[in-house]
């Protein structure tokens, strides 16, 4: 009869001991994650030197000369609106390369890139003269909606949405250097 006290109690230590390590491995689960998680985010963050990981896009040529002429540094050095400019820049200018799912022109098709049609003047001029009657289509047409129509007819392309940054950059290009050129609502390129 000694014996059977003695059994449930190392049985019972046995379980305890299990228990406590069934909770260590799980503990030892999250933290093993946590770290992989937050090393990745240091590595994307700091130490990758990959552009997807990075929220500055990356400077084409001619982007500092067309950032001191239209005086993009008005809005700060950096921060969302800077780089949606920028973004949208490198849209207008090489729109094979950063709208590349949206149209089939690449870098040896003709036109292959919003600057070829229209200047960053005539786009601040669409944009200030934009959502106007279109007889066309018997409505109200949005500068976004001509921006997507640009897509599909002369990039030989795809439609995006109109949130997409390749249209929602594209916008704020615009409005940048309208704002640059003082141009208000209905403004007729060619006008003071």
């Amino acid at each position: 009869m000694d014996s059977t006290p003695d059994t449930a109690f190392a049985a019972g230590r046995e379980r305890r001991r299990a228990a406590r390590q069934a909770r260590f491995v799980v503990v030892l689960r999250g933290v093993l994650s946590a770290a992989v998680i937050v090393g990745f985010a240091l590595w994307a963050h700091f130490g990758s030197d990959r552009p997807v990981f990075s929220p500055h896009g990356k400077p084409e040529a001619g982007w500092e000369a067309f950032r001191q002429a239209y005086g993009v540094d008005t809005f700060g050095h950096d921060g969302y609106f800077v780089r949606a400019i920028q973004n949208g820049y490198n849209l207008v200018h090489h729109t094979h390369r950063y709208a590349w799912r949206f149209t089939r022109k690449g870098a040896l098709d003709h036109p292959n890139a919003c600057i070829n049609c229209h200047s960053a003047e005539a786009l601040a001029y669409a944009f200030a003269s934009g959502d106007r009657f279109d007889a066309l289509s018997g409505r109200r047409v949005s500068f976004e909606e001509h921006v997507q129509r640009c897509y599909a007819t002369h990039l030989d392309g795809f439609v995006p949405t109109i949130y997409d940054p390749a249209v929602r950059d594209i916008r704020i290009f615009a409005r940048m250097v309208a704002h640059h050129l003082q141009l208000g609502e209905g403004a007729a390129e060619g006008t003071p």
